[in-house]
């Protein structure tokens, strides 16, 4: 009766491994995106112009 011996180089673990860090990288970056897309369509304004407070530079006026 032949000794069970797995097939320890013919398994494709590190691919499986592979494809699913990349599907989790896919997904989250998908997510970010949407999370962006909903936070900042608050500060577009009627013309689609993206208006950010804390990214416009206001100068002083100059008396």
């Amino acid at each position: 009766m032949p000794r069970y011996v797995p097939k320890t180089y013919n398994n494709r673990r590190g691919f499986r491994i592979f494809i699913s860090t990349v599907i989790t990288l896919a997904l989250s970056l998908v997510i970010l995106f949407l999370i962006l897309f909903f936070v900042f369509a608050g500060y577009v304004d009627d013309d689609g112009v993206l208006d950010i407070p804390w990214l416009t530079e206001e100068t002083a006026p100059i008396d």
